[in-house]
This record gives C-alpha cells, sequence and structure tokens, in this order.
C-alpha cells in the first residue's frame, strides 16, 4: 500500500513540472526503469531547490529505486522540501512517523503532519485525497487522551520536531502555545462544534 502510495506521489508531483532540462529526460528514465539515470537528470533540479524534485530523490531511497533502500537519505530529502512548505513532503514525512521507517515510529506526529497538509491545503488534489485518507485510517487508533494532546501542540513544535528528526525532548517554551503561537484545535480550520469530543 505505501509503496503505491508513494510512486503516485512521485508521478504526480513530476506532472507539475514546467519543462525543464533533465525532467523529460528523468521521467523517460524511470518509464524505462533507469532510476539511477533518472536521479543523475533530477538531482541537479533537487541541488537548485525544486522541491518536486527533492521528493522523486527522496522516494527513490525510500523505494530503493536504484540504490539501496534508505529512509535516512530519504527523510533528509524530505526535510529540504518540508522547508519549502512541499505538500508531499508533510504527507511522505508522515508516513515514515506512522510506520517508523527511519524515525522512532510516532502516530500522534503523523496524524500532526496529515492534518496540517488536509487542513492547509497544502499540494495537489491528490496530495489532499491521500493526507485525508491517512486520517481516516488512523483515527480509530488514536485514543482521546492522544487526540487532546495533540489537539494542544502549535504548528511551531510540530514543525520544530520533524526538524530535529524526532529528538525533540517535550514541548520547549519557544514551541508552547501563547498569544503569538495559536494551538492546533484554536486554528481557524474548524467549524463550529466540530472539536466538541474534545470536551468532558
Amino acid at each position: 500500500m505505501i509503496k503505491g502510495v508513494l510512486v503516485v506521489v512521485v508521478l504526480l508531483g513530476l506532472s507539475a513540472f514546467s519543462v525543464d532540462a533533465g525532467v523529460e529526460e528523468g521521467v523517460a528514465a524511470m518509464n524505462r526503469g533507469d532510476y539511477t539515470a533518472a536521479y543523475m537528470e533530477f538531482l541537479p533540479l533537487a541541488e537548485g531547490g525544486d522541491d518536486v524534485s527533492m521528493i522523486t530523490i527522496g522516494t527513490f531511497y525510500y523505494m530503493g529505486q536504484g540504490f539501496q533502500k534508505d529512509y535516512g537519505k530519504a527523510m533528509e530529502w524530505y526535510l529540504k522540501a518540508f522547508e519549502k512548505g512541499n505538500g508531499d513532503a508533510f504527507s511522505n514525512i508522515g508516513v515514515m512517523y506512522r510506520d517508523g521507517s527511519g524515525v522512532t515510529k510516532n502516530k500522534k506526529m503523523a496524524y500532526c503532519l496529515f492534518l496540517i497538509t488536509h487542513m492547509r491545503g497544502l499540494g495537489t488534489d491528490d496530495t489532499q485525497i491521500r493526507a485525508g485518507s491517512c486520517l481516516n485510517r488512523l483515527v480509530p487508533t488514536m485514543t482521546k487522551e492522544e487526540l487532546v494532546e495533540i489537539f494542544n501542540y502549535t504548528e511551531e513544535y510540530i514543525v520544530a520536531y520533524v526538524k530535529s528528526k524526532g529528538t525533540l525532548k517535550g514541548v520547549p517554551e519557544k514551541y508552547a502555545p501563547s498569544k503569538e503561537r495559536v494551538k492546533l484545535k484554536d486554528k481557524d480550520w474548524w467549524l463550529p462544534g466540530e472539536l466538541a469530543f474534545l470536551e468532558g
């Protein structure tokens, strides 16, 4: 299931490219299964700051396409795209936390990343569908206590946790809720009464 999701992410992301040097060649190489050649086409684009290329290379490492599977290198590329606000980076990193792929399994952080992707409308329509589907599958596994904790996090804390690759301990004061840092439950994302289940 995960393999299919990530392959779709790469292929859909590539459709968003403008016609750039290397893109057509990279897509052609992928289509013939030559991921080493595709990597060589996408690498200069990724190094030049193209976040879709970053996701593509990260997914090569995640899937072991053209390389030995390497979750650490996949995360490095996803984090570069995450810094640019790429919705697929948020969602793919969420998958890694959900499954414990190269990071300590943390379904609360996975939930947060899928939620932010979905509620902020990051990425393409397909990104949104995947994030919503991941949320729907994750919710039944969560306790009310976990959800209460999650909805009291700030986006600043979630971003800092991801950037630390899961090493951040507790919620440091500089990421705690304040006038400047709103709790997820206090975002303007929600319809009236939508979070009533958190009460009581």
